[in-house]
């Protein structure tokens, strides 16, 4: 792979010896997708050269331009009430005390707003506290390769099949909240040697009910990522804006498959009942995911209702499920 070096002067011209970035690696496209595990793993290079040639902001200011004005800020004042929401006092003092480390030592943090999708509180709340429920649908479906095994209560063991592998651990759960805490690794053919990093995620979620009866639910993700490498943590803030990206896309895209799953379960649970039934989850977890299913479209809708809601609107079938873009390898 050859590399020109793009780090534009003051009047945006090429400096001497810069690199230039090939088309389909602009940072405009890169930072809104899609693109590939590949395509990341160039940038990561690209960025590690431009760190090592102090040449960092110019080539990143693209990609933290082509963020939406209506974005979460990402500054001292947002990361100060981003931890003041954080439920410390719930929290036994080692898990205090190891979530306090990630936030106050992060390379990365990040605020995330959720796009509102239909779905009732308490099965939006069953597949947030059983992510292998997700993650089995999407394996059944085709689109990741992700592993997520559940080595106990809230307790699990990631691996993305590209380098990363991680334990994941629910600390706190509750009724419109969740802190989940990881700490894991990545090895990859950039890298030396494994990377070691530890993550603190947030879930604050929102519910309301149309006088009609319909339940939406919308939520706010609040990302702190450590890095152990001191290296590391310069690149991880070098590049922040494109990995700032990317885990927002799949986070909207992964509330818009939970939003995909609650609509099926209504229009079209057969087809639901049927997924489930293929999912690798444990007995138990199926046969709550099934019950849900069929609660959820007995609820309000009568048939008739139900039919004319379909109407005109596309099939409801497996394929309806696929997010058009989630974790792309």
């Amino acid at each position: 792979m050859t590399w020109k070096i793009f780090a534009p002067d003051n009047n945006n011209r090429p400096r001497e010896n810069a690199v230039e970035i090939p088309p389909n690696l602009s940072p405009a496209r890169v930072a809104t997708g899609p693109f590939s595990r590949r395509d990341l793993l160039r940038w990561l290079s690209l960025g590690l050269t431009l760190v090592l040639n102090g040449d960092v902001h110019p080539i990143l200011a693209e990609v933290g331009a082509s963020r939406g004005p209506n974005e979460p800020p990402r500054g001292k004042a947002a990361k100060q009430e981003a931890v003041s929401r954080i439920p410390l006092d719930q929290l036994s003092p080692t898990w205090r005390a190891q979530v306090l480390e990630v936030v106050n030592h992060a390379a990365m943090f990040q605020v995330m707003n959720s796009p509102i999708i239909e779905c009732e509180p308490e099965f939006y709340r069953f597949l947030v506290e059983h992510p292998e429920v997700i993650v089995a649908m999407w394996q059944a479906l085709g689109i990741t390769k992700l592993k997520l095994d559940v080595l106990g209560p809230r307790q699990y063991r990631l691996d993305d099949s590209a380098g990363t592998i991680a334990q994941v651990v629910y600390i706190y759960t509750g009724t419109t909240q969740h802190v989940v805490y990881s700490e894991g690794s990545y090895s990859g053919p950039l890298m030396l040697r494994p990377v070691r990093g530890k993550v603190v995620v947030v879930l604050n979620s929102s519910f309301l009910r149309e006088a009609g009866g319909t339940p939406y639910v919308s939520a706010q993700l609040d990302l702190y990522v450590q890095v152990e490498q001191a290296g590391m943590e310069l690149l991880t803030r070098a590049i922040h804006p494109l990995l700032g990206s990317m885990t927002e896309n799949n986070y909207q895209q992964t509330m818009n498959f939970v939003g995909s799953v609650y609509r099926t379960a209504r229009l079209r649970p057969i087809t639901l009942q049927r997924l489930t039934a293929d999912l690798k989850i444990d007995s138990q977890t199926r046969q709550t995911l099934a019950d849900w299913i069929t609660r959820i479209s007995t609820w309000e809708e009568s048939e008739q209702t139900r039919a004319a809601m379909a109407d005109g609107l596309p099939s409801l079938d497996e394929q309806s499920l696929r997010p058009e873009r989630i974790l792309r390898q």
